[in-house]
Formats: C-alpha cells, sequence, structure tokens
C-alpha cells in the first residue's frame, strides 16, 4: 500500500530553527493552517475513483518547507507534521472530502477535531484494566477498529477504520453499516442507548481500507453534559455492528438505491473508553437581549463553543410563527457562519424555550448570535453581538 501525504511529509527532514518564530492571532493561525491542507491537498489527484497516490516529491518538499514556517508559528516545533496536527485517519478523512460540496466543512471539523483528540490506543493505555476493553474486532474477512477519540463534556467524536481483502466490499465506493432492511449498528454509552447517532458510512480511502468519523451529541437538556464520569473521568462506549453492505456512489440499481456490491454479516463488537476532558472548558456570562431573545452565557471547550439562548415563543406576536422554529446560528465578525456541531433543548411551560447551541471554535472574540424567519422573504428576528474573554 502506497503511502498517503500526510506519512511522507512527516519523513521529510527540516530545520526548523532557520524561520522565524512569528505570533499570530488564533484566527491567522486556523486560517493558516487551512491553506496549508489545500495546498497539500491539491499535490493528489482530484477524482475519487483514481486513489493512486502517486506523488512530486519536489513539489512535497517544498509544501513541507513552507508549513514549517507556519506551523511553527502555530506552537508545532516537532519535525513530524502531520502527527501532531491530526492522526494518519484523519489525514484520510481530509483527502476522501476533496471535491465535495461541503468539504471545507469536512476540512475544518477533521482539522480541528483531529488535533484534540486522542489515539484510541493511548486512551486504552490510560486505564487500569485495558483487558476489559476492545478497540478492534474481526469477524469474516473484515477487521473494524476505533482510531481516535474526542470528548470535551458535550459532543463524543471517534474515528474508525475497516480493514478487509473481500473482493465484493473492496469493489465498493464505501460501505454502510446500516441499511432499510436491517437495523446494524448499536451505540451504548454507559448503558443508555445512542443507537442511529453514529450510523456513518465507512468511505474508500486506499486498497482494502476505509475510514468513517462519528459525531455523538452528548448535551443534556440543561445544557450540560448527558453522562457522569467515573473516578477516573471516563465513559464506556459500546458498540456493535452486525451488517455491512458495499455500496457504489454512482450508480443506481432500479428502486434507485445506490448499487450494491455485497453484504457481510457478521459480529463487530467495540467497546472502549472515553475520556471526558473537561480541563480547557470555561464557562462565562453573557446577558444580551434583543426582541425578546436573550444570549444568557457560553462554554469554551477543547474545540468548541456551547451558548445558552433564552428563546420566546414565535407562535405569539410580535413573530407569529406557526412552527416556532426559527434560522438561528452564531456568526463570526466577517459575517460567516461558525459550523455547526450539536443543540439541545428544552420547551418551558410558558411555550418559551432554552436552547444550547455547540458550534466550532477558533478562538473568535467578536461574535453573534443570529435569529430570522423561514419564509422566503426572511424576516430577521435579533442579531446580538457578544464578546469572548
Amino acid at each position: 500500500m502506497e503511502k498517503n501525504i500526510y506519512k511522507l511529509l512527516n519523513e521529510i527532514e527540516m530545520d526548523l530553527s532557520e524561520y522565524e518564530n512569528l505570533e499570530l492571532s488564533p484566527l491567522e493561525k486556523e486560517s493558516a493552517k487551512q491553506r496549508i491542507l489545500r495546498e497539500v491537498k491539491s499535490m493528489e489527484p482530484k477524482t475519487r475513483k483514481n486513489r493512486s497516490r502517486k506523488r512530486v516529491w519536489m513539489a512535497a518538499a517544498g509544501t513541507a518547507a513552507a508549513c514549517a514556517l507556519v506551523l511553527t508559528a502555530i506552537g508545532i516545533a516537532n519535525p513530524t507534521l502531520a502527527e501532531n496536527l491530526f492522526s494518519d485517519t484523519f489525514g484520510k478523512l481530509i483527502d476522501n472530502a476533496r471535491g465535495e460540496k461541503n468539504e471545507e466543512e469536512k476540512t475544518a471539523i477533521y482539522s480541528k477535531i483531529g488535533e484534540k483528540s486522542v489515539e484510541a490506543e493511548a486512551e486504552l493505555a490510560r486505564q487500569e484494566n485495558p483487558e476489559e476493553y476492545s478497540i478492534s474486532a474481526e469477524d469474516n474477512g473484515v477487521t473494524i477498529s476505533v482510531s481516535d477519540i474526542y470528548c470535551d463534556g458535550y459532543v463524543l467524536y471517534y474515528t474508525a477504520s475497516l480493514t478487509t481483502e473481500r473482493e465484493d466490499l473492496n469493489q465498493s465506493d464505501g460501505i454502510l453499516i446500516a441499511s432499510k432492511e436491517v437495523g446494524s449498528d448499536t451505540l451504548k454509552i454507559e448503558g443508555m442507548d445512542m443507537s442511529g447517532y453514529s450510523s456513518q458510512s465507512f468511505e474508500k480511502t486506499d486498497d482494502h481500507l476505509f475510514v468513517s468519523a462519528h459525531e455523538i451529541n452528548l448535551l443534556s437538556d440543561e445544557g450540560g453534559g448527558s453522562f457522569e464520569t467515573g473516578e477516573d473521568g471516563t465513559i464506556v462506549a459500546d458498540w456493535t455492528i452486525t451488517n455491512l453492505t458495499g455500496k457504489l456512489w454512482d450508480s443506481w440499481d432500479a428502486q434507485g438505491e445506490y448499487e450494491s456490491t455485497g453484504r457481510v454479516e457478521g459480529t463487530w463488537h467495540l467497546r472502549f473508553p472515553v475520556t471526558v476532558d473537561t480541563s480547557k472548558n470555561e464557562t462565562f456570562a453573557i446577558d444580551q437581549e434583543a426582541n425578546g431573545i436573550v444570549v444568557k452565557d457560553a462554554v469554551k471547550t477543547k474545540a468548541g463553543l456551547v451558548v445558552h439562548v433564552h428563546l420566546p415563543d414565535f407562535r405569539k406576536e410580535p413573530y407569529n410563527d406557526p412552527y416556532n422554529d426559527p434560522y438561528i446560528g452564531i456568526k463570526n465578525a466577517d459575517g460567516s457562519f461558525l459550523q455547526w456541531m450539536a443543540q439541545r433543548y428544552k420547551e418551558n411551560a410558558d411555550g418559551t424555550t432554552e436552547s444550547w447551541i455547540m458550534v466550532l471554535y477558533n478562538g473568535e472574540k467578536e461574535l453573534y448570535f443570529e435569529a430570522s424567519t423561514k419564509e422566503e422573504d426572511s424576516t430577521m428576528l435579533a442579531e446580538i453581538g457578544f464578546q469572548i474573554p
């Protein structure tokens, strides 16, 4: 199997002392990192079907040298560049997102979460009784492994890889772990059934290798995390898969469904510990109001921002929205919406709502909560500015 671009960057020798150590703002750092990622990815073939990974070494070396300047400013002074940004699995997810309609959104979240995540093997090594867990399972010629884990108490993010020599699955563009006919994916966290949250397809990245990412909303109806941790600060996730179906994304059957290359039944049970890392979480008050909408407070986490908003009953005057469901979001100073991650809301007895919105956060200091109606001629209901300390 040929190496991917992230491994190639790791093998390039550089003297970082040759570059100036610049001081950049958090937003500048993220912008620089995303630009580097785009430049690195542009060196590879752009078609989904061509995954040969041929490289131009001089271009790779030039890009890596450019990386050194910015990555030193970001605070990564280790020559093993890619490993310090994200794991090989996250690198492959970023690579797979190239050319997709939502490439920018996927790249942003894979980069940010990947940078803050912990490899599953390292998570396992922290446990007193690692033999109680299984981060890899094999059945019927297919091996599924948990690769990376991120949890800040509000969202759980984990990646997984699937390897197989089965020709029927290897002919596919992606492998579904759920189908209309069979409920083949269950996920329990601390015994609570979270099935349906994690069902994502494994996307082909190399011959015999597929990768996937799974985001689980842990926000409770009170705005905090859904689960109490044990004395060691961990929760336990049980993930069981019983059915895999290979699919072609550019071919459809007579019923209009993606054409199948084959189905494999088995039992892949993974049980993995998750450290709920709240060490970076910081709560602060906001208390800004406009048109009956109140932005009350927020929590900064390792990768996100959870904003607590009190919303009026929009069915009543002066809003008159029969669905009580306006567009809401968080914008930065440039007017761009921050990427949505999760939401939880609770309706009060008087019809008002408490809503907790989690967005991907990159250190912005000036933000705006925006609410508007959903009809064709959208009406702005409120734009509330607030500062992040």
